[in-house]
């Protein structure tokens, strides 16, 4: 087994690809999230820790939340650099922090965290990473991003939007459970149709030259969903500015209603062709404000 380097912060170049991009030109959310994992990965091999040597230690790694904010959309071809870090660890239990910045100009793209727990293989169960592999990465003063407690969600389950979704095979990962880079998506498809239930489709948005950016995501991964199985997904709009929003996304398995993830996504309006901040028309907000509850939240 490699001993591995020490390496504190790790850094790794992406070219965001055309595959990667949505129907208004930006890099799809989900992406942001597999750019994170992957170059924790690459991490992990540097250090000694990759994936033939978590395997040999016994080790697995859950990732149980993800905070991303978001300061500019990543476009086709853009080229950036992104940085991860361990902020700290207790036994079983870390958190690691990652920044995307443009490669040239260093402009600020996306920060933020993850919260990460070592298993054994076998048993699923917590396990401790050798002292020598995180002393390794241990930062005695780390770099801090700003982080925020996941908001508890209020309204009643008569106010949400309802879908169903089916588990397929491309949404499983080598565990053979929905890759957590997916749940972002299944989320944003979920407030894409309440929207469009709504009467605000995404050919309206087109048709009215706007679109909807998402500023923020937190992600909690809570019992891992597989294939075949049917998903129920709620979305509450538990907040509504002139401006804005924030959608409260909760998927639960259907055979015995067990939490899978949930998810926060705050969001404003933009200007499809130039980006810039909008106002809400007063018939979009109305109809967001009428046709879609709004939870009262108040512990976030």
């Amino acid at each position: 087994m490699s001993k591995g380097r020490v390496l504190k912060y790790f850094s790794r170049t992406f070219r965001a690809e055309w595959s990667e991009t949505n129907a208004i030109g930006e890099v799809h959310l989900s992406a942001y999230f597999k750019y994170v994992v992957e170059t924790a990965w690459e991490w992990g091999a540097a250090i000694g820790l990759g994936i033939d040597e978590s395997e040999e230690l016994g080790l697995g790694w859950l990732v149980r939340a993800t905070e991303l904010t978001l300061h500019r959309p990543l476009r086709p071809n853009d080229v950036f650099e992104l940085t991860i870090w361990l902020a700290d660890w207790r036994r079983v239990h870390g958190t690691r922090y990652f920044e995307l910045v443009m490669k040239e100009s260093g402009e600020l793209v996306a920060q933020g965290a993850q919260e990460v727990v070592s298993v054994d293989l076998k048993t699923m169960r917590p396990a401790t990473v050798p002292a020598r592999i995180i002393d390794n990465i241990t930062i005695e003063n780390p770099r801090l991003v700003e982080q925020q407690k996941f908001p508890k969600l209020t309204a009643p389950r008569e106010t949400a939007f309802a879908t169903l979704r089916t588990v397929n095979w491309q949404d499983l990962d080598s565990q053979e459970h929905v890759n957590n880079t997916h749940y972002i998506a299944f989320a944003e498809d979920a407030f894409t149709t309440a929207m469009a239930t709504a009467g605000w489709t995404p050919e309206r948005f087109k048709a009215e030259d706007l679109a909807l950016r998402n500023q923020r995501v937190h992600v909690q991964y809570l019992s891992p969903a597989a294939w075949g199985e049917t998903l129920n997904i709620y979305t509450y709009l538990t907040e509504l500015t002139p401006s804005g929003g924030v959608w409260h996304v909760e998927i639960e398995r259907r055979g015995d209603q067990k939490p899978i993830a949930q998810c926060v996504i705050e969001w404003g309006l933009v200007n499809r062709t130039g980006g810039e901040r909008q106002e809400l028309a007063e018939s979009l907000f109305d109809v967001l404000k009428n046709k879609i509850a709004i939870a009262e939240n108040p512990d976030s």
